[in-house]
């Protein structure tokens, strides 16, 4: 390897079919101008630089086996990234496994001044760029879409339904639904509907998601059809978003949110925070439609609308709020060089 590997991939921003997607349902998810990049480069030993809030190093050294040791610290999330997808690549990677500095940046993915983490799927971005540089770097051919879906489902401990992955992979605006045991997870590119506004808006709290679907979980053990009515509102959402035709859209996001808020009230999950309920009575207000986006309880939330006009109002409206202008339907996938 005599040049240095570079990859990058987006984040993302969930339209509809958070939780359902878990059972089966359709979500429409938008990557995010906003990018994780890994370099691998030659060096004499083997280190991990993690660029995030601020940049660390952390020496290691790997083996053909798959294994990976830190012999002074761990670098924990980006650290046991890594180890997944060495252990993804088991029996692929090579004899002789090169001395190398990769270098995980996601600095894009936190806010400024103070450095706090936006949801905006910053660990699927950075799984996407990593197995797409590791397999380049170790040259390794491999299907990238599956092998990226297996190491995040790896690092989440079976978790999550890939949408945030694929979106990272495919970039622009996608349906995805999960695979089965025996199909595998499919996605379709989307266009967005002439006439939708969308204001995507920062709630100023970050949230975990690993507590929220533990808890969806739980409910669904005790009600197993609680989810159907959400289900149902996804399928249509996604059928409807086909006609292209902005206002049956918007009335379909409504339904959705709706059907989302009766489950999160049912379930007690806590998608619908404080923040979200001030933030959808203010779209209420002044007409639009307001839900979170992804597993809720901060994080961001999307106020949609068909009037132009209510734009200008809907930004002065979350004045408080951070409005994030760096999205976009044609914003790239996994990418090289």
């Amino acid at each position: 390897m005599s040049d240095a590997i570079v990859t990058s991939a987006p984040g993302k921003l969930l339209i509809a079919g958070e939780y359902a997607v878990l059972e089966g349902a359709p979500a429409i998810s938008l990557a995010v101008d906003r990018r994780a990049s890994v370099r691998i480069g030659e060096a004499d030993e083997c280190s991990l630089v993690v660029i995030a809030a601020n940049e660390s190093r952390y020496p290691f050294s790997w083996q053909s086996d798959g294994t990976v040791d830190y012999p002074d610290v761990d670098p924990q999330d980006r650290g046991t990234l890594l180890k997944a997808a060495l252990r993804c690549l088991t029996g692929m990677l090579p004899d002789q496994m090169p001395s190398v500095e990769i270098c995980i940046d996601s600095s894009r993915f936190f806010s400024n001044p103070e450095p706090v983490k936006l949801g905006l799927g910053s660990s699927a971005a950075v799984c996407v760029a990593l197995t797409g540089a590791l397999t380049k770097c170790l040259g390794i051919q491999t299907d990238v879409h599956r092998l990226a879906l297996e190491v995040h489902h790896e690092f989440q401990q079976k978790s999550g339904s890939g949408a945030d992955v694929m979106t990272s992979l495919q970039g622009g605006l996608i349906s995805y639904r999960r695979g089965t045991a025996t199909e595998p997870a499919t996605q379709a590119s989307l266009n967005w509907p002439q006439g939708l506004q969308m204001v995507p808006v920062w709630t100023g709290v970050a949230a975990s998601t690993t507590g929220f679907v533990a808890r969806f979980n739980d409910h669904l053990k005790a009600s197993p059809a609680a989810v159907d009515p959400l289900k149902a509102a996804a399928e249509s959402l996604l059928d409807i978003w086909s006609h292209q035709n902005a206002s049956e859209v918007l009335d379909q996001l409504a339904l959705y949110a709706r059907r989302l808020k009766d489950f999160d009230r049912e379930a007690g999950i806590g998608i619908y925070s404080g923040v979200h309920v001030e933030f959808q009575k203010k779209a209420a207000a002044l007409g639009a439609v307001y839900k979170p986006s992804g597993a809720g309880g901060g994080d961001f939330g999307l106020v949609f609308t068909d009037s132009s006009a209510s734009l200008e109002l809907l930004s002065a409206e979350f004045e408080d709020a951070i409005v994030f202008s760096d999205w976009s339907a044609t914003a790239q996938g996994l990418n090289y060089g």
